[in-house]
């Protein structure tokens, strides 16, 4: 009987090592995802503060309606990439505030054959096609808009231009086109 109080006591300081040993790994564990999360958020707000101050920049000539970051107009997206992609910011000229609607489209234009592909799949490769925004009177959109891709790993390597399309959306301004412009997508092999 003292040999199986011996053993019961064994199994119960090893389940208890065990236990504090699953304990410390879960809290470093915890400690070292929230310090991922904070760098990669304040290397975010980063990017946002450099992204406005250039978009700002851009609008010094006052007779812009439209400015797009990077302001060269192409970005470089690898196969298989997410969550990259261009902003855009749009001046209202007007004297009253304004809504606006923006559509994101592959242009017709663009020679789909060199990517093997078709324009419905071009333009599946954005995240977001479409938004509405407001920008008050002779102001610029305090926020620019994030257009993002998904890149498949199996896309061409290829380029691809983009038409980014912003109409009036009602209001004294009535409907119609207001400012277009264009950007483009070059798919780069995945490393």
């Amino acid at each position: 009987m003292a040999m199986n109080k011996r053993g019961a006591i064994e199994l119960s300081m090893s389940t208890i090592v065990v236990l504090v040993l699953a304990m410390s790994m879960l809290i470093l564990g915890l400690v070292l995802v929230k310090t991922i999360f904070s760098t990669a958020q304040s290397s975010i707000t980063g990017i946002d503060k450099g992204v406005k101050s250039a978009i700002s920049d851009m609008f010094a000539d006052k007779t812009k309606s439209i400015a797009v970051y990077p302001d060269e107009r192409r970005i470089y997206i690898k196969q298989g990439a997410q969550g990259e992609g261009f902003a855009f910011s749009i001046r209202n000229k007007g004297v009253e505030d304004q809504k606006y609607r923006y559509t994101l489209e592959a242009d017709a234009d663009n020679n789909f054959k060199i990517c093997n592909i078709n324009k419905a799949t071009a333009d599946g490769y954005m995240l977001i096609k479409t938004g509405t925004l407001t920008v008050p009177a002779s102001q610029i959109m305090e926020n620019p808009e994030l257009v993002t891709f998904k890149i498949p790993e199996t896309a061409h390597v290829c380029e691809i231009r983009y038409r980014i399309n912003i109409n009036y959306a009602g209001g004294t301004a009535g409907n119609g086109l207001y400012v277009t412009d264009a950007i483009w997508l070059n798919i780069e092999p995945k490393e």
